[in-house]
């Protein structure tokens, strides 16, 4: 059995993932040209390769443009190039699509010499952009082509055509306001008050007839609505009616009394003990309507929120005892979060006023405040078992894509907010315990960076060495880049023919 080193095991994958496998990225050859540009505008990135311009001689342009939506190329539309110089000598190319996906060749011939500004115009169903370009020299003839020493770079080379096939993107180094946290694990759960388990006050059975809508998992209900009808035995029957004739009679007794006590006919403690019986037997009345309504066919059980049905217990034609659990209804539109902050970080967690948390199923980091959330407890118990305090908050749950049980990987924000420089925390690579990027310096040529980081929070990273405010990094796909620098001649060249 061959056994291969673990360098040449990375540059053999990078073969399968990263390598050109299209024929035109096959054949890229790397000749003297050794004019490049790079350009971002709001959605359209420009990388354009060229060579020494010299008058009658005919220029092959190679310009690759990148739709910074989704960091894929522009596949059609058309392409306008006008360059003029200070003499206002002018000579325009027009294409009406690319020769490939994401590069137009236009070919130029110039018939005067000078600086000239190039503007490059694209319209297209996909994305439309204007780029100006300054400094485009065009010599008299090759004996004037300033002779200038080939350095050899040691960028790392990825292709546009090797971005373009898997899930790339680069985002500038910006500056954002962080804020330190303390780490927590949590849950989340519902609003006490936006939970409800549905019980009946009555015994009896679900009769088919009774029950045509039937409540199905996952259908939303108002409060009032019908869940059930529950046609009731005889002895729940006569329950019921004795609650409520209990109520009446109670009523009527406590009018009865109040009128001789204006009358001075009773005394206070009679009118007391009256109010009270009245008041007892009308509360157990109350929460018996507020839960079903009286029908022909029975009683009809009545959701006591608004939400959706979580769980029902019971199916068509069951026997029903009184305080059997029906149906489970949630309303998710307000949760809360539990977070169980170690004992050793009470005191930061106990003076913060909000928090950031990640739940599996979403990508960005969520922040309770954006939530239109709050702190509203922390526990005035320890759980010794795990040694943390519980601490709540309520947050807003936009388009109720958070469900109650998650877990939750927890930020409480503890310190002061300062603004830093920051990048993506998904641009950072781990090598070695080195926080790593891979600046984007120009269109296919990366370098790497080691950075010293700071504070993280909301899906960013504080930089506090090894970065400039605009530098680009790689924010998506930076593994790839990494690999492509494990493979042998990955230094980049001066200039490609497709």
């Amino acid at each position: 059995m061959v056994k291969y080193s673990l360098k040449v095991f990375l540059a053999l994958i990078v073969v399968v993932i990263v390598g050109c496998s299209d024929k035109n990225v096959e054949n890229k050859q790397h000749e003297a040209s050794n004019n490049s540009v790079t350009q971002f505008n709001k959605s359209t990135e420009i990388f354009m390769e060229y060579p020494q311009l010299v008058v009658g001689a005919q220029a092959k342009f190679l310009i690759h443009l990148n739709d910074l939506v989704n960091f894929k190329p522009v596949t059609e539309g058309t392409l306008s190039v006008e360059f003029v110089n200070q003499s206002g000598n002018k000579v325009t190319a027009n294409l009406d699509k690319p020769a490939r996906a994401g590069i137009f060749t236009p070919e130029i011939k110039f018939d005067n010499p000078g600086t000239y500004t190039m503007m490059i115009t694209l319209n297209s169903s996909q994305v439309s952009d204007k780029f100006s370009l300054t400094d485009v020299v065009v010599y008299s003839n090759e004996k004037d082509i300033p002779q200038a020493e080939e350095e050899k770079s040691n960028l790392i080379s990825f292709l546009k055509e090797q971005q373009w096939k898997i899930d790339f993107a680069t985002e500038p180094a910006v500056k954002k306001v962080l804020q330190t946290s303390v780490p927590a694990t949590g849950e989340i759960t519902a609003k006490p008050e936006f939970y409800s388990k549905v019980v009946s006050p009555v015994g009896g059975i679900l009769l088919s007839k009774n029950n045509s809508n039937f409540p199905k998992l996952g259908a939303f209900v108002n409060k009032g609505t019908v869940l059930l009808n529950i046609s009731p035995s005889a002895d729940a029957s006569s329950n019921i009616q004795k609650v409520k004739s209990d109520y009446l009679l109670a009523k009527s007794e406590y009018e009865r009394v109040q009128g001789l006590f204006d009358r001075k006919a009773a005394s206070q403690k009679r009118l007391d003990e009256a109010k009270f019986d009245f008041e007892s037997k009308q509360a157990s009345y109350n929460s018996l309507i507020d839960q079903i309504n009286f029908t022909d066919n029975g009683y009809a059980i009545l959701a006591p929120i608004d939400g959706y049905v979580e769980n029902i217990s019971v199916n068509l034609g069951s026997q029903i005892t009184s305080g059997q659990e029906l149906v489970t209804i949630i309303n998710p539109s307000r949760l809360i979060l539990k977070a169980n902050v170690p004992a050793s970080k009470f005191e930061d967690a106990n003076n913060s006023k909000d928090a950031s948390f990640k739940i599996e199923g979403l990508a960005n980091e969520l922040r309770v405040s954006s939530l239109g959330g709050r702190k509203i407890s922390v526990s005035s118990g320890l759980n010794l078992e795990n040694r943390t305090i519980p601490v709540y908050f309520e947050f807003s749950n936009p388009q109720n894509k958070i469900k109650v049980g998650m877990y939750a990987e927890v930020f409480i924000k503890d310190g002061d907010m300062q603004e830093c420089l920051t990048v993506p925390e998904s641009a950072i690579v781990d090598e070695d315990g080195l926080h790593t990027v891979y600046v984007e310096v120009k269109g296919e040529g990366f370098e790497k960076r080691i950075l010293k980081t700071g504070i993280a929070d909301g899906g960013f990273i504080q930089v506090l060495d090894g970065l400039k405010e605009g530098e680009r990094v790689v924010s998506k796909g930076a593994y790839q880049v990494r690999l492509a620098a494990l493979t042998p001649g990955s230094a980049i060249g001066q200039g490609h023919v497709h």
